[in-house]
């Protein structure tokens, strides 16, 4: 079943099966779910403006309302994460890969989401391919607790 054809309740019950079927998990093992998971959704267009996250739409806006595009889908995974765990600090970086300009989740400042679809990059591994234009802490962006 494709998730454009999953109705809305259902791809919020899914997301929040994430959460909780790797709660328990190590952080690589949550890292790796949470990039497979994620890799599976369809993005579109530019849906949210990255430049203001006091604007950011919920997590569940987003996927209530199908709000996906490579940015909100970083957004996602940064409080997937935020919801899972305290310990880890994880942050988003406004990055230029040459090609486009979006989000992308860092966590504890080693560990990159987003960047390859399915694939956990280390932030070191891709800093020649990218140009980070602004980084955005967990003080940026809404609290959802």
């Amino acid at each position: 079943m494709s998730w454009n054809n999953i109705p809305d309740d259902e791809r919020l019950h899914l997301w929040k099966n994430l959460r909780k079927d790797i709660s328990k998990l190590t952080l690589a093992e949550q890292m790796n779910a949470v990039a497979k998971f994620f890799s599976t959704i369809p993005y579109g267009s530019r849906s949210m403006d990255y430049y203001t996250p006091t604007e950011w739409p919920t997590p569940w806006e987003i996927i209530f309302h199908g709000k996906l595009c490579k940015s909100s889908i970083s957004l996602l995974i940064f409080h997937t994460f935020s919801l899972l765990n305290e310990e880890n600090t994880i942050e988003l970086q406004l990055i230029d890969d040459g090609e486009d300009e979006y989000l992308l989740p860092i966590i504890n400042n080693t560990f990159v989401l987003n960047y390859e679809l399915g694939q956990v990059n280390k932030s070191q591994d891709i800093a020649a391919e990218i140009q980070v234009l602004n980084t955005y802490t967990q003080k940026d962006i809404k609290a959802i607790k």
